[in-house]
């Protein structure tokens, strides 16, 4: 369970870092859905992204982690409506969900992801008691980050990469 916790604190944690840096992009893809009429302010796209963080930290320590499991069932059910609705109303807005940098609108990833979400809240709470500490949550969270991150830029990765090699040839 400890590595599933880790998959859905990076995803909460990139999901936020998005809002944070571009809160423009999820408010576009929320005012489509209120059919053009009310673009939500970025503090409010912001704020959600801080509830993100916040279930994030609840979810990585060991004895908060139930209520970061409520926390995760509450996000992954709002995930899951957005989702709904988006399909639902045709959404083609990008909506920067998740932390992805893609044009895909809200739609049935959001819905599939909401409900894995719930799916991993309802059996965290059923499961035994994980025993992992904050610091072993916290770097398998970093490292499932990591790796997603270096697997959605490898490009740029290599390039980095390369250009290291080169610096460190020339020592």
């Amino acid at each position: 369970m400890s590595l599933v916790n880790a998959g859905v604190a990076a995803v909460l944690l990139r999901a936020a870092a998005a809002k944070i840096v571009g809160p423009a992009v999820a408010a576009s893809a929320l005012q489509e859905l209120a059919g053009g009429r009310l673009r939500p302010p970025d503090g409010v796209v912001r704020l959600v992204a801080l509830l993100e963080l916040a279930t994030l930290v609840l979810l990585v320590s060991p004895t908060a982690r139930p209520v970061g499991y409520g926390a995760v069932a509450v996000l992954g059910l709002s995930f899951a409506a957005l989702g709904a609705a988006g399909r639902l109303r045709g959404s083609d807005r990008p909506c920067g969900c998740f932390g992805v940098d893609n044009d895909k609108p809200l739609g049935a990833a959001n819905m599939i992801t909401g409900l894995a979400f719930a799916a991993v809240a309802l059996v965290g709470l059923l499961a035994t008691p994980d025993a992992g500490s904050a610091a072993t949550a916290a770097t398998l969270t970093s490292a499932v980050s990591s790796g997603w991150l270096l697997v959605t830029h490898r490009a740029a990765a290599a390039t980095a990469y390369r250009s290291f090699l080169r610096r460190w040839g020339s020592a």
